[in-house]
């Protein structure tokens, strides 16, 4: 009788069956043509690095305004989401350095990505910031950049949106047209502004320039007949 009963115990569901483990959620992709899909390709960390390698020796100098020359530099560029609630809910900051990753600033700013009422990308807005000095090498600290507003910026007149034309690859590609992006100079000199800027998972190209209305050149940056195209070196947190 009493080994009946052992035999019986042994065999006995236990009062709490055992749970599996716990299995992590997997993070929904936002969908594509938003603006929460478009900063995993426009943020991480870029260089010129390799296109500057096989460019012509004699494209190797300094910028010069005005393009009385080619021109092509080396650039390590740094593009990273930054909490800015005064100016939108995805604002990306870049941070260029010349000659190395750790070389000298030559250039900060602001983009801030539109969408309409249905959620679908329009494009960026861009701008520099009236004082950048106090934000240089702080896009990984947290709240650096949560006291910005609209006052700190330098911004283009309507017109200059960086507009979105999602391309049949994936990717994206903005552009600001020169009919429609025309600017007045600090110097009083009127000019068109033409930007474009292709991002994709591997590489983000970027050129932009300032025509007077009479097709004098102002500036072009790079000052060659291609854009900068700068690969990804790692992808943003």
């Amino acid at each position: 009788m009493i080994a009946l009963l052992v035999a019986a115990l042994a065999f006995a569901e236990p009062e709490t069956a055992p749970q599996p483990d716990p299995v992590e959620p997997v993070a929904e992709e936002p969908a594509y043509n938003t603006a929460a899909d478009a900063l995993r390709f426009l943020t991480g960390q870029f260089s010129n690095a390799q296109q500057y390698e096989r460019i012509p020796e004699d494209w190797r100098r300094e910028p010069a305004a005005g393009n009385p020359y080619p021109w092509l530099d080396l650039q390590y560029a740094t593009h990273t989401r930054v909490e800015a609630p005064e100016l939108g809910e995805h604002v990306i900051y870049l941070e260029w350095r010349s000659g190395a990753d750790d070389g000298p600033i030559s250039r900060q700013r602001i983009w801030v990505l539109r969408e309409d009422d249905d959620g679908v990308l329009t494009g960026f807005d861009f701008f520099t910031l009236r004082d950048p000095e106090p934000l240089a090498g702080r896009a990984g600290e947290e709240g650096a950049f949560a006291a910005l507003t609209a006052d700190d910026l330098i911004g283009y007149p309507e017109g200059c949106l960086a507009a979105s034309s999602p391309p049949a690859h994936v990717g994206y590609y903005f552009a600001v047209e020169p009919e429609d992006c025309v600017i007045t100079a600090q110097s009083g000199t009127e000019m068109r502004i033409h930007a474009s800027v292709r991002a994709s998972h591997s590489f983000i190209t970027y050129r932009e320039s300032g025509v007077t209305p009479d097709s004098r050149v102002v500036f072009q940056v790079p000052g060659a007949p291609q854009p900068y195209t700068f690969r990804r070196l790692t992808d943003e947190d």
